[in-house]
This record gives structure tokens, C-alpha cells and sequence, in this order.
């Protein structure tokens, strides 16, 4: 089957790219012709490196532009290695023709990622929802909604129900967003796993591999504002005598650290492969933590650490999950139970993905 996927690839975020990669992979595992729908909506406008509209994000982009530019480089060269996207691209401003695609494919596919967080995508995008697959078959692995709640501006209920109608099959990535869409349609909304989960250590070796820093050291992640994450980091740098290693758009006050935000999802994978340690508030930094069997500690807030929570809770590790933390509380995991618990529900995904596709 020939099966066009649409999903957040071409934004400079590792677990995109990752994501993006991932399902690709398992569809071609199952025999199907894979490609990338190259499409980007409005919002993408936010992950322009230079955004004219927000003087203060280009300021702090240009005093940093070396860094920027190594990024974007990392992740248009990880793209080139591992995507096989569509010749034609897609803007908001012609997505209309996108209509076109019907005729190239058998078959659609919108996930993962937060393409249905409405509040990221500031309201319903279209595309993100199939609405230009005619009469092909549509199928939802996986969108994120990320929230339990969306602001009432971004939230057309009607719109949604619409073109949640049109859908053959439907999944979520968090089972506690469910009750935001399923009153609007009658068929039910399976939960799955992120498709950087459907693979394991081993499917990653080439990316790990790489020799990003030496020695020891504690990875932190922040993809959002957390100055208890931050002081944790400073705790567990001074307790146990490790460097930090952390990505971000600016340098953060953390003693014996480096920051390493020119990295692209090659990096950030190995990173995490052979960090000591890793301290982050990022749903794909916590994946990729539990694939390489390293220790970690998470920090979830209410409105975005639903799918944290959901992953920890299902594989046996709620416990990661913390508002503080000191050196006393790394304590070794029983990976195989973790292991065990992480089979099955890839069973349960790659059933979903083979009864759609059957």
C-alpha cells in the first residue's frame, strides 16, 4: 500500500524528527511505500529562525547565530539521510492543492506529534485532519493533543467533529485527552504509543553511536521554563561532581556545564544514550531515556505532562515523575519489567496500525 503521512517534520525539534523517522520506519518494516507529506501551516511561522514579528526572538537569535545555524543544518542533514518526503511542497498558502494527493496514494496517515493540540497549531489546521484525502482511506496514529483542555478561541467543536466523521480509524497518544473529542464522533478513539517507541535501542544504534561528550555527565533537557529543573541540575551537579550537558537558546546558570544547542536528533539521541543521568521536562528526552534503560527524573505540569504521566504510568515508572529531587533519589530501575510492559502495548500499537492498514 502506498500510504502518505502528515505530521510537525520540518520543525527544528528532535522529537519531530524523530517521530517522523520512526513511523516512517515501521511502515516500511510492514512492507508499505512511505513518504512524508512536505507540508507546513501557518504556525510554523514560530520555528523560523529569524521571526520579524517577535523583535525580542530575533535579537536573541542573532547574538547566536552561529548556533543556529549549526542546528538548522543538523536537522535539514538528518532530514536528507532519513526522510523520503514528497517531491511537491505544501504551505498554507496552497493547500488547497493538496487535494491532488488523493490520486498518489492509498492510503493517509496523521500522527504522531501535536498536530491536534489546538492551542500549538492556534486552532484547527485542516491538513492535520486529512481534510484533503477524498475518498482514500484515513487513519489517525497517535496525534497528540498534549492538553486536557484547549483555549475556547482555538477549540471549533463543530469543525472538529466534522472531520473527526471522515476518519476510518482513530487514535490519541494520551488517554487522559480522550474526553476532549470523543463526544464529538461516535466511533471510538483507541489509545497507542509514539512512534519513537515502536523501535527499540537497537533500531537507534547509528544514531547513538556518536561520540558527542566525554566522560561522565548529567543531560538536561528543558523545553520549557522550569526553574525547579534548573535547580535541581545545580544540586546534582554540585552532589555528585558530574558536568551538564544541556540544550537550550540561551546559556543558563548551571556551574560546569556546556551547552550544546547546535546539535541535531542524532545528537540529542546519543546524548541521551550515554548520559549518567538525565533531568527533563520533554515527553521525547523521557522516550528516549526508557529505550536506553538510563536514569532519569521528569518534572510534568498539569496542562502539558499528560503524556509524561500516561507513558510512566504504563510502563511501571510513575515514580519519575517529581517536583524535587537530590542525589539520594537515583535508585536503580527493574528494566525488565519496564521492558515487559513496553512489548505489550507495541503490540497493541502495531495491531492498531495493522488492522487500519489490512
Amino acid at each position: 500500500m502506498k500510504i502518505g503521512t502528515i505530521t510537525f517534520h520540518g520543525a527544528l525539534n528532535f522529537g519531530s524528527a524523530l517521530q517522523s523517522h520512526a513511523l516512517q520506519v515501521v511502515l516500511e518494516n510492514m512492507g508499505h511505500e512511505v513518504q512524508i507529506i512536505d507540508y507546513r501551516s501557518h504556525d510554523y511561522e514560530q520555528y523560523k529562525l529569524l521571526q520579524l514579528r517577535h523583535p525580542k526572538a530575533t535579537l536573541r537569535t542573532l547574538r547566536c547565530l552561529n548556533r543556529y545555524l549549526s542546528r538548522k543544518t543538523a536537522f535539514e542533514d538528518f532530514s536528507n539521510k532519513y526522510f523520503g518526503m514528497t517531491k511537491k511542497s505544501y504551505r498554507w498558502q496552497n493547500e488547497e492543492e493538496m487535494c491532488e494527493l488523493a490520486d498518489q496514494f492509498d492510503c493517509f496517515i496523521c500522527g504522531s506529534d501535536q498536530i491536534w493540540n489546538l492551542d500549538c497549531t492556534q486552532g484547527v489546521v485542516g491538513p492535520y485532519f486529512l481534510s484533503f484525502a477524498g475518498d482514500r482511506r484515513r487513519v489517525a496514529y497517535a496525534p497528540s493533543l498534549a492538553h486536557t483542555y484547549f483555549r475556547p478561541e482555538n477549540f471549533d467543536e463543530q469543525l472538529v467533529s466534522e472531520l473527526l466523521s471522515r476518519f476510518d480509524f482513530l487514535s490519541v497518544r494520551e488517554e487522559e485527552t480522550i474526553p476532549l473529542f470523543q463526544p464529538l464522533v461516535d466511533a471510538p478513539i483507541d489509545v497507542v504509543l509514539d512512534p519513537t517507541l515502536l523501535l527499540d535501542s537497537d533500531d537507534y544504534a547509528d544514531m547513538a553511536y556518536k561520540d558527542v561528550l566525554q566522560g561522565e555527565y548529567i543531560f538536561m533537557y528543558l523545553l520549557r521554563k522550569c526553574p525547579e529543573l534548573i535547580e535541581s541540575t545545580v544540586a546534582m551537579t554540585e552532589a555528585t561532581g558530574m558536568k551538564v550537558a544541556y540544550i537550550s537558546d540561551k546559556n543558563l546558570d548551571i556551574p560546569n556545564s556546556i551547552n550544546l544547542f547546535g546539535v541535531g536528533p542524532e545528537e540529542f539521541v546519543s546524548l541521551i544514550a550515554h548520559a549518567s543521568l538525565i533531568l527533563t521536562n520533554s515527553f521525547h528526552a523521557t522516550v528516549f531515556s526508557v529505550l536506553f534503560h538510563r536514569p532519569f527524573r521528569v518534572y510534568a505540569t498539569d496542562k502539558s505532562g499528560a503524556r509524561m504521566r500516561d507513558l510512566l504510568s504504563n510502563i511501571g515508572l510513575s515514580d519519575r515523575c517529581v517536583d524535587v529531587m537530590c542525589a539520594d533519589d537515583i535508585v536503580p530501575c527493574e528494566w525488565s519489567d519496564v521492558d515487559s510492559r513496553l512489548d505489550s502495548l507495541r503490540e497493541h500499537s502495531c495491531a492498531y496500525l495493522r488492522k487500519a492498514l489490512s
